[in-house]
């Protein structure tokens, strides 16, 4: 399993535990982890301002998993 698959994973296990819990600020817009979840599982259907947000948020959770020993700790421990 690659760091993505892992961080994915994370978040699908953090949403049923917090469905309704809001993160993800952008500007004015936040999420819950419901609502990513969903943008993950239906990504081909975003608009490009919500895929280039996916991605970018991806991109920041595999850099931090990489050099942030307690971020991929908790991360681990979690899947």
């Amino acid at each position: 399993m690659n760091e993505i698959d892992i961080i994915i994973k994370a978040l699908k296990i953090e949403a049923e535990r917090k469905p309704n819990e809001r993160i993800y600020i952008i500007g004015f817009k936040s999420y819950t982890y419901k609502e990513f979840i969903n943008m993950l599982d239906n990504y081909e259907k975003l608009n490009n301002d919500e895929k280039q947000f996916v991605d970018k948020f991806l991109e920041e959770s595999v850099r931090l998993f990489k050099e942030n020993k307690a971020f991929r700790e908790k991360i681990l421990s979690m899947v």
